[in-house]
């Protein structure tokens, strides 16, 4: 069920990432979408909370505050700010690649803390990166004409991402999945009305041709997967939800190839079974009290 949560959560993020490239392709700026999508979806999350009268949901004990802070400023707000920045200096493919490093980086961290890491979660890391590579089609020759800073963001936001997913794993035991993303979305929310205040945001733009669009990006690309890669982390462990996750780059080529008519071509194919084989090794290493 874990591995279940963690594909329909890189399904949805993938579909959405397709509805978001729409939007930019409107005019939307990058960093508006960003924001609109973390206050937005802050707002159904703890307007639902409120409506169904679980007001307890938000008790937050003060021990977990600054573990709870750094999830929304890392997992929520960061992670898709460094993401921006690194896909303005390089190609998407190449960024996705070096971003789904994460998952070996949670398995180095976890060897490094003395946890047993066995060789087939090794394999299914580098066969789930190997696939990524074909998938996003960085073996084109000019796509590795790179610019330093932005390879430098994309293996930032993969340290990111490693951290969202550990952060995820220590406090999901703890709170409801409802409750750390009510906690997660307020805190991006609060800063990112500090960067820029909400009120300054082109509201208007809504009614026109953006609004579902944007609307799209909150509840497909946002709400649905959040609950659902938090979920599984709640069944299984981060560094395999991490795996499981590199099948976005695998379902993003299909939905664009459904929804847009971008063509496959044989190398991506084979990346995308590349994937799901790394994927298959991870869901048949079998879990053990030392292991990850």
């Amino acid at each position: 069920m874990g591995y279940l949560f963690a594909i329909v959560a890189a399904a949805f993020y993938a579909v959405g990432g397709v509805i978001a490239k729409r939007a930019f392709e409107l005019g939307m700026p990058p960093e508006t979408l960003a924001e609109f999508r973390i206050l937005l979806a802050f707002a159904v999350f703890f307007t639902l909370t409120v409506a169904f009268r679980r007001r307890d949901l938000l008790t937050i004990r003060r021990a977990d505050l600054p573990w709870l802070v750094l999830f929304g400023l890392l997992g929520v707000m960061a992670v898709q700010l460094v993401y921006y920045q690194a896909i303005q200096r390089i190609p998407i493919g190449v960024a996705l690649v070096i971003e789904y490093t994460a998952p070996l980086l949670i398995l180095g961290y976890w060897r490094a803390r003395g946890r047993h890491v066995g060789l087939g979660l090794w394999s299914a890391g580098v066969l789930t990166i190997a696939g990524c590579y074909f998938v996003v089609g960085a073996y084109d020759a000019q796509l590795r004409q790179v610019n330093t800073v932005g390879a430098l963001f994309a293996a930032l936001d993969a340290v990111i991402l490693a951290a969202y997913f550990l952060l995820a794993e220590r406090l999901v035991h703890r709170y409801s999945s409802w409750a750390l993303l009510c906690a997660g979305f307020g805190t991006a929310a609060v800063a990112w009305s500090i960067v820029r205040p909400p009120w300054l945001l082109p509201w208007s733009d809504l009614g026109g041709e953006l609004g579902p669009y944007v609307l799209g990006v909150v509840i497909i690309a946002t709400v649905i997967p959040y609950l659902f890669s938090v979920g599984a982390v709640r069944l299984i462990p981060a560094a395999r939800v991490g795996l499981t996750s590199t099948s976005e780059p695998v379902i993003a080529a299909v939905a664009a190839w459904l929804l847009i008519g971008q063509s496959l071509e044989l190398l991506q194919v084979v990346g995308g079974l590349i994937v799901v084989a790394g994927i298959l090794v991870a869901q048949s290493v079998r879990l053990s009290a030392d292991g990850v």
